[in-house]
């Protein structure tokens, strides 16, 4: 076979000439991926390219801030999803008791101009990032079907820029260098670092316009030395580009008013309620080797641990929480710590260990190092200009200092400085490395107490000199360790009686006859301070109350008896039981609820932990335990207010769930919980937010509508009813009264009169468009319930479809016939009647598609002249039968075509009605 090259040549010259095609494929397509690349990062900026920019920048940052890394989470630092943790913040504005108090994400919305301050840990970032992931994922289209190139290369994500307002611009200020350029040059770096490059000119546009969103994160990590000139830099960006919206955040300790000037809002970022700390934890990323009830779990532990709770209202050390009880208590027998300050060494422990990575410094060695940092830090006066950071210089000194007396060699502070940072999360590298603190007071103040656990002459020593900064020492120093405490609570009891009081509850050992005497001062004092004193005395019996010995017993059972006495007395101790976070509070307390108006309010702030005892208060008939249960705002206590549906008192209740609907969450927890009853006049209210088929909040709604509908509902104080329920009443439900005219602003004719009892209750601008849509079209139930229903090609255009193009198509076909055969006819070549009426046909098509090209309707009278004169020029040419086959198929694809093009344009027409309008933009839910 082989001799015969005539029989194997070909194949061989066909195989060389396969291999030589794919690699000339892979070769010209790499060298279109670099010449398309070129063009790019030449144009991009250009008006040509913008938009594709655009596109690629917005899949760039929402790449970027989808998934972010916690420094606890040293398994997989990049298993946090920002849409599953986030949960929203609330910002104050103002001080004091008028302080006005709203969500993070509506504040900044508001606001053109603001700075958001907060305590280390509180979000301030998060909330920026997610700010700017919010408008990424509103114009980011993962979804759409994947496409080649027709050489092979697969698309990117598409995304639609839409309306170019707000483009967002994150600037971690710690890394802007106002000598390489100014805040411009640093936003357009910004875009090239996120796949726009060459936007200069662009920037300059968006700039004047005011289309940029610019988020300056961190005045306080930038270098002191420099934190004047950046702030400056910013206020002059404000006045320049003053219809740009431009948010600065910084840590409150920081902060001195440089924009005080310039800003419309200065927000402080709030800590956690309830209702917050739930959806945080029901979104943490729980190892799947956990049970589902996870979250109940460690929710019902820090309920159980009243010392606890008030951590878990901050973001940092909740997050910390969390961790450890993933890593080491779920699923085991052990219980969280019962205080604080032994939840700060098994939290302290637990990071130093880092058992996922090989350390280069023992756990002894880098908690030797923090001791010493923290003991200096604690030393600084608490009148110094933020004294939680010190120099690095500083920490350097101290870290050697530790290493040497742990026998260890001084020259490598900066290692085991960069470990602790790095690995541990406790120890925060601010002002771009220029100086350190720790990632919260309260750490720093734990680890001064151990550092001082056999110095007690120190620690008061240290109390005497700084009372204001060595308060939760002295306290954390009493419960940290098994000691007598009496001597160093009775020196604080001659300095401050209210610490002293507080330490009794931490305290391990003390007197009893000093206990005894504390008690009583404090029994006689209740109720007669004010202001900052009485809440201190409130705090400290809630603490004394809340200790599970018999001190903390007997403490107890006098608070119980003074509350039910009433008068400031009673009030103070109605807070100090609810201070104590203790489930038998909640019991006392929900005893009273009829008789001590305070109670409610007391329980509400109890959270979660009050709702059996408002459930059996409610059921005993107490209408102030329903309000209590709706100002908790949680899941668990909208369920139990669900269950007095059918009650005397359902009217309240409907309202409070009604308001409560309006969070996510406890939407999702009432759809999770069966309904059997229901009212059928109103099954057709909540059908277009339906879940599924046997949604059970369809027939909780009908329950929820069909009290508030009722002749003469007044809403509670405060309350606002989910907007979904209110306009689908006003719509539809309340919306008409038959045979009342019309009152304006909606005058119709031939319409009913707008129920003003439900239509009163909608916000200003849904009110205004449910009037909008009262105007032109009168809402059924039935209308009501298909509003949602996906409509086939929604955004169909009849005059750029495929439909007009075909059926243009074959009216040209028939056209250039017709046109053929009456020029024939004109020229007398195959005469057809007479020869002006050839000439006439002639000038009447080319004049109809003249007429149609100028999108003049008219035009289509050629069309019948245009079907005669095809239907004689095909008889001419084909003879009769085909031509009355293809006339009638020709005829029968235009009407096909036409009729299919109309009921498209009808559905289309249908998806954009005043009405689905109306949901979409104002009451549509989905993500």
């Amino acid at each position: 076979m082989w001799s015969q090259p005539q029989t194997w040549g070909p194949a061989v010259a066909a195989f060389a000439a396969g291999v030589l095609v794919l690699k000339l494929k892979d070769w010209f397509k790499t060298l279109l991926d670099k010449i398309g690349a070129l063009l790019y990062d030449r144009l991009a900026g250009s008006a040509l390219l913008a938009r594709t920019a655009l596109r690629r920048y917005i899949v760039r940052v929402h790449e970027r801030h989808e998934r972010f890394s916690v420094s606890f989470r040293v398994d997989d630092p990049q298993a946090m999803d920002m849409s599953s943790v986030y949960v929203p913040l609330r910002t104050a504005s103002g001080f004091g008791a008028g302080a006005e108090q709203s969500e993070a994400a509506a504040s900044l919305h508001e606001a053109r101009r603001a700075v958001v301050l907060g305590v280390p840990g509180a979000g301030k970032t998060m909330l920026l990032r997610h700010t700017v992931l919010a408008w990424c994922r509103e114009r980011y289209r993962p979804d759409g079907p994947p496409r080649r190139a027709w050489y092979g290369r697969r698309r990117p994500p598409k995304a639609d820029p839409g309306e170019l307002v707000d483009v967002p611009v994150l600037l971690k200020l710690h890394e802007v260098n106002l000598e390489k350029g100014d805040l411009r040059d640093h936003i357009v770096k910004h875009f090239a670092d996120h796949d726009f490059p060459g936007a200069g000119k662009w920037t300059d546009r968006a700039l004047a316009e005011g289309r940029l969103a610019v988020y300056f994160d961190g005045l306080d990590e930038v270098p002191s030395a420099r934190r004047k000139e950046v702030a400056d830099a910013i206020g002059q960006f404000m006045r320049t580009h003053a219809r740009c919206r431009t948010v600065v955040t910084c840590r409150i300790a920081v902060y001195r008013g440089e924009f005080n000037e310039d800003v419309d809002r200065t927000l402080r970022v709030q800590e956690f309620d309830e209702r917050l700390v739930h959806r945080f934890l029901h979104g943490w990323p729980w190892p799947e080797r956990l049970p589902p009830d996870t979250v109940d779990q460690l929710l019902g532990a820090l309920r159980d641990t009243p010392q606890l709770m008030p951590l878990a209202r901050n973001p940092l050390l909740l997050t910390m929480i969390a961790y450890l009880y993933s890593h080491v208590y779920a699923g085991t027998d052990q219980a969280l710590p019962h205080t604080r300050a032994d939840f700060y060494k098994q939290v302290t422990d637990s990071l130093l260990g880092d058992r996922q990575r090989d350390a280069r410094f023992s756990h002894p060695v880098k908690k030797a190092v923090l001791h010493h940092l923290a003991l200096a830090a604690q030393d600084v006066p608490s009148d110094a200009h933020d004294r939680l950071a010190l120099p690095e210089r500083d920490v350097l000194t101290h870290v050697r200092a530790a290493l040497e007396e742990q026998g260890r060699p001084a020259e490598r502070a900066q290692e085991v400085l960069e470990e602790i940072v790095e690995r541990s999360g406790l120890l925060l590298a601010v002002d771009s490395g220029e100086r350190y603190q720790f990632a919260h007071l309260t750490l720093q103040e734990y680890l001064a107490a151990t550092r001082l656990a056999a110095d007690p002459t120190g620690l008061l020593a240290r109390y005497r000199r700084d009372p204001a900064a060595w308060r939760e020492t002295v306290r954390l120093w009493c419960g940290a360790e098994t000691r007598d405490c009496t001597e160093v609570v009775r020196a604080v009891w001659a300095v401050d009686p209210v610490l002293a009081f507080q330490c009794l509850a931490d305290a391990q050992v003390v007197d009893e006859g000093l206990a005894d005497e504390i008690v009583r001062m404090f029994r006689d004092r209740l109720g007669r301070e004010s202001g900052a004193d009485r809440q201190a005395v409130i705090g400290a019996f809630g603490v004394v109350a809340g200790d599970r010995r018999a001190r903390g017993r007997a403490v107890f059972g006098l608070l119980a008896q003074i509350a039910a006495e009433g008068g400031p007395r009673g009030t103070a101790a109605v807070a100090a039981l609810a201070a104590t976070n203790l489930p038998r509070a909640a019991e006392r307390l929900g005893e009273l609820i009829s008789t001590v108006p305070e109670a409610g309010p007391a329980l509400a702030r109890m959270g979660d932990l009050a709702v059996p005892a408002l459930r059996t208060a409610a059921l005993r008939g107490e209408a102030g335990a329903l309000r209590a249960l709706w100002a908790i705002r949680t899941p668990r206590a909208a369920v139990a207010l669900s269950a007095f549906l059918l009650d005397s008192t359902s009217r309240d209740a409907a309202f409070y769930l009604g308001d409560l609907l309006r969070d996510r969450v406890i939407e999702e927890a009432l759809r999770e919980t069966p309904q059997r009853v229901r009212m059928p006049d109103y099954m057709w209210v909540w059908r277009p937010f339906a879940v599924g088929a046997e949604d059970p909040l369809v027939r909780r709604v009908s329950m929820i509508a069909g009290a508030i509908a009722q002749e003469g509902a007044v809403p509670p104080q405060d309350v606002q009813v989910d907007p979904r329920v209110l306009a689908a009443l006003s719509l539809v439900g309340l919306g008409f009264v038959e045979g009342v005219a019309l009152s304006e602003p909606v005058r119709r004719r031939d319409a009913p009169s707008v129920q003003p009892q439900i239509l009163q209750l909608l916000p200003d601008t849904l009110r205004r468009g449910v009037v909008e849509v009262l105007r032109h079209q009168q809402v059924t139930p039935a209308t009501w319930e298909r509003v949602n229903d996906p409509v086939e090609h929604p955004d169909y255009d009849i005059g750029h479809s495929w439909h007009l193009r075909l059926l243009l198509a074959l009216a040209f076909a028939v056209s250039a016939g017709a046109a053929e055969r009456a020029a024939d006819a004109a020229v007398a070549w195959h005469p057809w009647g007479p020869v002006w009426l050839g000439w006439a046909s002639v000038l009447l098509i080319v004049g109809g598609w003249g007429l149609l090209f100028a999108r003049q309707p008219a035009g289509v009278v050629m069309l019948p002249l245009a079907c005669v004169y095809g239907a004689v020029a095909w008889r001419d040419w084909w003879g009769t039968v085909p031509a009355v086959a293809v006339g009638a198929a020709t005829v029968g694809a235009c009407v096909v075509l036409a009729a299919r093009g109309i009921v498209l344009f009808n559905r289309a027409d249908d998806a954009h009605t005043p009405l689905r309008r109306l949901v979409r933009e104002h009451l549509d839910r989905t993500p």
